[in-house]
């Protein structure tokens, strides 16, 4: 997912165009509000760029001819769409208004953004045509791969113990994963090994395994550092949706309408409400971003799982994880 960097020029006309999208036009809740600094701050925001928008506003022809990338246009209206669900499902009844606004920018900017349909399908609570329409943005490359290089097998091993949990043996395979645990301990394959054996998961071969083509996520924990509980899940999808080239918004919705909406999108993990923590999922949205390898496309994980974790970490670019750094001040009474 293609974060863009905006000039001191545009970054007001971003965060104007983004705080637009608030689910109540005349006070913004501090969650809101905090997402707007949060949002200033990755793109380098002076400290007082978010108090000024309070004697600004930018209408959508303004904007359009000051943000004219195209890059820059489709992260102003993911963000919106982002920003229209920080509050998560109380605010659902403000959507239809959220999303007329966010429909304008996106016309004016030349954007579609399958989000908004999508944010639409939420609005009129159609639940499982949203479920649907997210799982096949992020399914039909998978299901593509599969059939182009497996044939109709391929698809059917990677439906079955995805949406069945049940799918045939392959000792060879298992016992390929197995041997990771033999390597030394501050491998990256030993750190998989080691992620699944304390977890009690089955490794791919093993009967009702995840397919071998879904390890990435796996991967993706150990690689980020982020842990396997309801919070360190959204955290980690976040993660996943930066280093993804294709569909990488998709991944972040995914994220904030099953671990922050309570909207059942996987069959594998249970679904909650609340836990978007807006500074720790944006600062993973941005490190996954800095990977400089999708491992989500054909990443070829056992040509490095002998290698010490860190390495891996240092040769992909994965910035550390700093807690400290992702503590953001909300300022009250501002916009």
């Amino acid at each position: 997912m293609y974060i863009p960097s905006f000039s001191d020029i545009e970054l007001p006309y971003l965060l104007q165009a983004v705080a637009s999208a608030v689910s109540n036009q005349n006070t913004p809740t501090q969650r809101e509000k905090q997402f707007l600094e949060v949002l200033n701050a990755m793109h380098n925001g002076s400290i007082n760029q978010v108090e000024l928008l309070a004697n600004t506003t930018f209408t959508p022809s303004q904007i359009a001819q000051v943000i004219t990338d195209p890059y820059q246009c489709i992260w102003l209206i993911q963000m919106g769409i982002v920003m229209a669900m920080v509050e998560g499902k109380s605010t659902i009844k403000q959507l239809p208004k959220q999303i007329k606004i966010l429909r304008s920018l996106a016309q004016v900017l030349s954007v579609k953004e399958p989000g908004l349909r999508i944010l639409g399908e939420v609005a009129r609570s159609h639940k499982l045509l949203a479920q649907l329409d997210v799982s096949w943005h992020i399914m039909r490359k998978l299901v593509r791969d599969a059939y182009l290089e497996e044939g109709i097998v391929g698809v059917k091993n990677l439906i079955q113990p995805t949406f069945f949990g049940t799918g045939g043996k392959n000792p060879y395979l298992a016992s390929k994963f197995r041997k990771l645990g033999l390597l030394p301990k501050d491998t990256l394959g030993y750190a998989f090994w080691e992620h699944f054996t304390q977890r009690n998961i089955s490794f791919p071969g093993e009967w009702g395994a995840i397919p071998e083509r879904f390890v990435y996520h796996d991967f993706g924990h150990i690689l980020s550092g982020y842990d396997t509980d309801p919070i360190g899940e959204i955290i980690e999808s976040a993660f996943q949706a930066g280093h993804t080239c294709q569909d990488g918004f998709m991944f972040f919705l995914f994220a904030i309408l099953h671990h922050h909406w309570g909207i059942k999108i996987t069959p594998v993990i249970e679904p909650f409400e609340g836990l978007f923590d807006i500074p720790l999922v944006m600062h993973a949205l941005q490190r996954g971003a800095a990977c400089k390898v999708d491992i989500s496309d054909h990443w070829n994980f056992w040509e490095v799982v002998e290698l010490p974790l860190e390495e891996v970490r240092d040769l992909y670019g994965i910035p550390p994880l700093c807690p400290a750094s992702l503590k953001v001040p909300t300022t009250a009474g501002i916009i």
